[in-house]
């Protein structure tokens, strides 16, 4: 599967990733993560937050491979 180039990814938005380190050791741990714009909007302060955690890191630390869709919500009557 090719990576998301950084450059592409959408504040807020959730996505497959491996942090980059795992990379070296073959592991495969995909986590969901948001990219998140706690420290605001433009590219340069965006980070990643990982689920279950308060830490957030940098978008550089991660690998991004498939977005995650948000369900589409049909409120029931």
């Amino acid at each position: 599967m090719k990576p998301i180039d950084l450059a592409d990814l959408e504040p807020s938005g959730y996505y497959w990733a491996l942090r980059d380190i795992f990379l070296s050791d073959g592991a495969d741990e995909l986590e969901i993560v948001q990219i998140s714009t706690v420290f605001g909007e433009t590219y340069e302060y965006l980070s990643v937050a990982v689920l279950g955690s308060d830490q957030h890191y940098s978008l550089k630390d991660f690998v991004f491979f498939a977005k995650i869709d948000v369900p589409a919500f049909a409120p029931t009557a």
